[in-house]
């Protein structure tokens, strides 16, 4: 068995198109989903930051404690409409490196 993932299936080369027996498309998230992978991410890579090595410690970034960040995720995650979950992410992980 063979699984293949793409945002662009259409990228294809055509060979690999003609093998592929059965195709299963799933749709960009919507605002909800979009909203809870922003929670996770939030959590992941910014509350809570992973370490990179083992003799370094996690990046902490100081946030204002006047933002209510549950609104302002919930207004983001009506902005990023058409992102996929990997986008999200990658936008998360932006804004750790950004500080």
């Amino acid at each position: 068995m063979l699984v293949l993932a793409s945002n662009q299936p259409d990228q294809f080369d055509w060979a690999v198109n003609d093998r592929l027996d059965d195709l299963v498309r799933f749709s960009k998230p919507g605002q909800p989903e979009r909203l809870r992978m922003l929670k996770l991410y939030f959590s992941l890579y910014i509350l809570d930051p992973p370490r990179v090595a083992w003799w370094k410690r996690p990046r902490h970034i100081p946030l204002p404690p006047d933002v209510d960040w549950e609104e302002k995720l919930t207004e983001i995650s009506r902005r990023i409409e058409g992102f996929s979950g990997r986008e999200i992410s990658k936008l998360v992980i932006a804004w750790q490196v950004c500080e």
